[in-house]
């Protein structure tokens, strides 16, 4: 999940210290509807995966991208 973390942390301009596993929209300021599409791009490319239109728009967390990820067999660390 640091992996993850960090990668949400660079996106949004944050420290990582401010990213953990419940970080989503509701309590990270800069997690808007333009970041989380930055979030999307960069999270389809570094982990080679394609996401539905409804999954994005039901990602309510660090753990919810985390949890998508799984379900396509991909290891997060």
């Amino acid at each position: 999940m640091n992996r993850l973390c960090g990668l949400v942390a660079e996106i949004l301009g944050v420290d990582v210290g401010e990213v953990n596993p419940e970080t989503g929209p509701l309590v990270l300021p800069p997690w808007d509807s333009l970041n989380h599409m930055r979030l999307v791009a960069a999270i389809e490319e570094t982990y080679s995966v394609q996401l539905t239109t409804d999954e994005i728009t039901n990602v309510l967390s660090v753990s919810d991208f985390a949890t998508l990820l799984r379900e396509r067999g991909v290891r997060v660390d």
